[in-house]
């Protein structure tokens, strides 16, 4: 008799969503191995459709992945291997949504070797983020080169007013012109558009989206220095407090941050960690060796080539130097120590049980238990092809 799912443990509870996921790939690889024998016998596919109450789409579906991934036999009945052996070894690890991006991918006709690059990918990121890899590697082949178009300079009228509210939290309001607010509507939609890992209210994604647009700002070469200063922040906090993640931090201009906020912004190069011992000594005033340089951000650039979370899409300029140890546990500030994660991904690997570190130069993901059982490392293949890395 099953167990009901409130009488589950937390781990329990996903072990038992893992089981019923792996169930319903092999009842729908038997599927599969049902619709080839349909197919082979000549039997009447509408019966077959009215049956399994499909329509003539999943049907159409089903038939090129049994084309595609299962055995077959010639017209003198010898067996013959699937079209595509790399996926065909492995259906029982992924889904139809999966098997659906694999098919559409082979029908782009990709270069060699796409193919094992896809099926690892599919092992560890859903279906959407497959066929963007598909659509990556179409794009690098087909070495597409699109023009910039330079835009004139905006209209003035542009207006913006500020408030200081409790908390830190800044409130702000103001007007742009036509060609300000086109230029910055560009900017804000692409990375504002609906994610797995993002929240649903569209006015939490424009936050966050506008919350990156100040990121890749604070990091541009253009900006004007102020008492011969780049542009910083300043946050002031205890160093016990900075260990632990428990307690508050001061910002410029006497606002309060949390320390677990003042540890994950700590690995921004623009922050300026101003770190107090127990008699408010200063111990710390940013020294180099926290802060990653202008050449080790352009090696980070280079070898993450943009968030190096599985499946993030997220390119460099969006994305912090994050500590693989921290900063404040002791962590050097040395390339095999630093990834570049999305802000997004950033507070992901601060508050939850993956684990991250860099196999031959490669940074590698170890998930939680509750994600992966078998916690195999994975890799982001939206930015640069696999390296063999030992699970």
């Amino acid at each position: 008799m099953e167990m009901s799912p409130a009488l589950l443990s937390d781990d329990g509870v996903f072990a038992a969503i893992a089981e019923v996921e792996a169930s319903l790939r092999a009842l729908h690889v038997r599927r599969l191995r049902l619709l080839a024998e349909v197919l082979r016998r000549g039997l009447d596919a509408d019966s077959y459709r009215r049956l399994v109450r499909a329509d003539a789409r999943e049907v159409k579906r089903w038939t090129a992945q049994v084309t595609l991934f299962l055995p077959s036999t010639s017209p003198t009945g010898q067996p013959l291997p699937p079209l595509h052996p790399v996926t065909g070894a492995v259906l029982e690890e992924l889904s139809d949504g999966h098997l659906t991006e694999l098919a559409r991918a082979i029908s782009l006709r990709l270069p060699e070797g796409s193919e094992e690059i896809l099926v690892e990918a599919a092992r560890s990121v859903e279906p959407k983020a497959v066929r963007q890899l598909a659509d990556r590697i179409r794009d690098r082949a087909e070495q597409d080169r699109v023009d910039e178009v330079d835009e004139p300079a905006a209209d003035p009228g542009d207006t913006l007013h500020l408030r200081d509210l409790p908390g830190g939290r800044l409130e702000f309001f103001g007007e742009l012109s036509a060609e300000t607010g086109a230029r910055f509507t560009a900017l804000l939609e692409p990375l504002s558009a609906p994610r797995p890992d993002g929240p649903r209210d569209a006015a939490r994604r424009r936050g966050e989206a506008f919350a990156d647009l100040i990121h890749l700002a604070s990091r541009s070469t253009d900006l004007p220095s102020e008492a011969g200063e780049r542009p910083h922040i300043s946050v002031t906090l205890d160093y016990r407090a900075l260990r632990r993640g428990v307690g508050h931090a001061v910002l410029d201009g006497d606002r309060h941050l949390s320390a677990a906020q003042a540890r994950r912004i700590a690995c921004d190069a623009k922050v300026l960690p101003v770190v107090l011992g127990g008699d408010s000594e200063v111990l710390d005033l940013g020294r180099a060796k926290r802060t990653v340089s202008v050449a080790q951000r352009r090696a980070l650039h280079a070898r993450d080539r943009g968030c190096a979370f599985p499946g993030c899409h997220r390119p460099p300029k969006w994305c912090d130097a994050h500590h693989i140890q921290h900063w404040a546990d002791g962590g050097s500030t040395d390339l095999s120590n630093l990834v570049l994660l999305c802000r997004t991904h950033h507070t992901l690997i601060h508050h939850t049980h993956w684990r991250v570190a860099t196999t031959g130069g490669t940074p590698v993901f170890i998930p939680p238990r509750h994600v992966d059982p078998a916690q195999r490392p994975r890799q982001n293949l939206l930015h640069r092809p696999p390296t063999p890395v030992a699970a």
